[in-house]
């Protein structure tokens, strides 16, 4: 690999960013990444933190990415010896022959590459998401009263599928290991798969979200079916110097969730942080409560069904906070199900991987993925002493969604009122969890099952302590 063809390639996601903005095509990082990945000679991460670093891009809030004054400059053939300096002095243990050495196998030099076609980004269904960073001011919190009418939304950058490593951070630190890259479209499950440290192989992709990819796997020892989570976009929203800081934080809350161990949490099997793109093993799950929201069309699902996830999912955190572990990032995204139809919560802690730390250099952020419906006040001001009730008001938000097919707005109607097959008997226990005022609120959970066991004595539900589990298949 050599200077001419590494800086080469640097100056072609140059061109092709300006061409994308004179053209309307978008520049979305994800996007670009698609599109470009397959046609660079090193990963395209590397090139990105290269750009980013040396101020040749630069990202607005929404990962969008554009040239600076110095980025135009390089395009219009300005600056290119100071340019390919840079680019030798960033990439000097990538760099292995000198110019000249190395023979073109053929095909142009990447600067004279005709622009790839647009990315037209692949249909496929969205798993859970973990935490998308997006710059914003604080959130005042709410008067009392209901949730707005009309929840929160924050519009998400797409993502793809592609591959990327990160080059390590300078002064030493850890040699990323390599990992096969991912292929476009992922490979058929009866395909031969991807090895991850010999221990594990990828197979298919089964979703993304703002800052990793869900795939199937099996644990080549055990030969256990189990899904693979990588992060490999996490980075692109934080400076390169920070990805210490994120490591470290994502392996304390991986290494959290791993401890709790209870039927209706998502179990973490192992994690590897000192990869390229770390990643995290769990059992396999079968699909996630928006998937059966979304397939009920507005109307919530099945009354039954809805208070038995209510209390698996209410225990789970009971269980969680008594480990000293919140969620504070409740949504459907994150409710999944085992092959039996069981409830489990998963993505503890993630939003705290990415929640602001000036002391450490951290962004002034805001964390959302269309979750802020269900975030407590507290959570929405960043106080700093949310606790079990902040998760007591995201699971009393997700209750009426169950029951409704809605977000409650300030001034909805209470769940009985909504839907006749809702017991009335919820309707106090929804308001308490869901008070603006902490004071006036649930504490935790064992508040919360006083009251529902007292209002369903007939043991419709068993008794206090009794968790309802179905094994019974799911086709």
């Amino acid at each position: 690999m050599t200077r001419d063809k590494v800086s080469g390639d640097a100056l072609f996601i140059l061109k092709n960013l300006k061409d994308n903005a004179r053209q309307g095509r978008s520049n979305r990082l994800a996007d670009v990444k698609a599109a470009l990945e397959n046609s660079v000679s090193l990963d395209f991460d590397s090139y990105f933190f290269f750009l980013r670093k040396f101020h040749y891009i630069a990202m607005d809030r929404e990962a969008q990415l554009k040239l600076t004054d110095a980025g135009d400059r390089v395009v219009d053939g300005e600056a290119l010896e100071k340019f390919t300096t840079e680019v030798a002095e960033f990439f000097a243990d990538q760099i292995t022959e000198a110019d000249g050495e190395e023979e073109d196998e053929g095909g142009e030099e990447p600067t004279n590459r005709p622009p790839p076609p647009p990315a037209q980004p692949a249909a496929k269904r969205q798993l859970p998401p973990t935490d998308l960073i997006l710059e914003a001011p604080p959130v005042q919190p709410p008067s009392r009263g209901r949730r707005p009418t009309q929840p929160v939304s924050d519009e998400q950058p797409s993502q793809s599928s592609g591959s990327g490593t990160f080059p390590a951070p300078p002064g030493g630190g850890f040699a990323p290991l390599p990992l096969t890259a991912v292929a476009q479209q992922a490979p058929s499950s009866s395909a031969k798969g991807q090895d991850l440290d010999l221990r594990y192989v990828k197979y298919d992709q089964l979703g993304s979200g703002p800052l990793g990819t869900v795939f199937k796997g099996k644990h080549n020892a055990l030969g256990l079916d189990i899904s693979v989570k990588e992060l490999k976009d996490i980075f692109g929203y934080f400076s390169f110097l920070q990805r210490g800081e994120v490591i470290k934080r994502l392996k304390k809350e991986l290494c959290a969730q791993a401890q709790v161990r209870h039927p209706n949490i998502v179990q973490i099997l192992d994690q590897n942080t000192d990869v390229a793109r770390p990643y995290f093993v769990m059992e396999l799950m079968k699909g996630s409560l928006r998937e059966k929201l979304d397939a009920g069309q507005g109307k919530g699902v099945d009354v039954k069904a809805a208070i038995r996830w209510f209390l698996q999912l209410g225990y789970a955190l009971k269980a969680a906070h008594h480990s000293g572990l919140t969620h504070h990032n409740i949504k459907p995204e994150n409710v999944l199900f085992d092959h039996y139809g069981n409830a489990k919560l998963g993505d503890f802690g993630l939003s705290r991987v990415i929640e602001v730390d000036q002391s450490k250099g951290m962004p002034q952020v805001f964390v959302g993925t269309g979750g802020m419906g269900y975030m407590s006040p507290e959570l929405m001001a960043r106080a700093k002493d949310s606790g079990p009730s902040s998760d007591v008001y995201g699971l009393g938000i997700l209750l009426y969604e169950m029951m409704t097919g809605q977000i409650p707005g300030r001034r909805s109607a209470l769940p009985s009122e909504i839907n006749k097959d809702c017991p009335a008997k919820l309707d106090g226990i929804f308001d308490k969890m869901t008070q603006d005022r902490k004071e006036q609120r649930y504490p935790d959970f064992d508040a919360v099952f006083d009251d529902f066991y007292k209002a369903f004595g007939d043991k419709e539900y068993l008794v206090r302590g009794d968790l309802i589990l179905s094994s019974d298949l799911v086709s």
